[in-house]
């Protein structure tokens, strides 16, 4: 995910980190409780252990809006294998070290030609239904393509839409897009201007 799929929300630094963090102390936490039967009654729960571990990690990240699918396995790994379970609450600094040398590896090698991470926090606001979204009107992507046009805005104005034209892109004032959103609308900017400015 974090080489091959740099777009998807699973990959981007925040789920990958924290969801492999919380998944190892989840499975950590799982595998303590299960080592408190005797061995012989633990080696027959193993397959319950590993099937909790990964559904509660799952379920976590998943309230959490932190999903990364690789960090079930890591929850799994915690609570079913031997070499792993015999390092106990130090295997959530190894899986915290190695989680950032990937990020760190991937910040290299996706920027070469393209850009990694989409956003380092969320793309959406994570704030409770009760309190005020930032208000994210008129940002435009890093590219910086959409350029909010005097013209554009003077003709629009009064009216509560959002124009893609030539010159930019316009947005209401009470609208909060994230900035996936955002993303799209430069995108649709650009493909109208390649069709009425085609480039020589």
């Amino acid at each position: 995910m974090l080489y091959g799929a740099i777009e998807a929300p699973f990959a981007q630094p925040r789920p990958m980190f924290i969801g492999h963090t919380l998944s190892s102390i989840i499975g950590v936490a799982i595998a303590k409780l299960f080592l408190l039967l005797p061995l012989e009654s633990f080696d027959s729960y193993v397959w319950l252990a590993g099937a909790l571990s990964c559904a509660v990690a799952s379920s976590v990240l998943a309230m959490l809006k932190l999903t990364h699918p690789p960090s079930g396995s890591t929850a799994l790994l915690a609570a079913t294998q031997a070499d792993i379970r015999a390092l106990g609450w130090y295997y959530v600094p190894v899986v915290m070290l190695s989680s950032v040398l990937m990020i760190a590896v991937g910040l290299i090698t996706n920027n070469i030609q393209r850009q990694y991470p989409m956003y380092w926090w969320t793309s959406t606001p994570l704030l409770r239904s009760d309190t005020k979204a930032p208000n994210l009107t008129g940002v435009v992507s890093v590219q910086s393509v959409a350029r909010v046009s005097t013209n554009l805005a003077d003709e629009e104005k009064g009216r509560e839409v959002i124009s893609v034209g030539l010159d930019g892109v316009v947005i209401p004032s009470f609208l909060q897009l994230s900035y996936d959103q955002i993303a799209v609308l430069d995108e649709l900017q650009m493909k109208v201007k390649e069709y009425y400015l085609p480039s020589d």
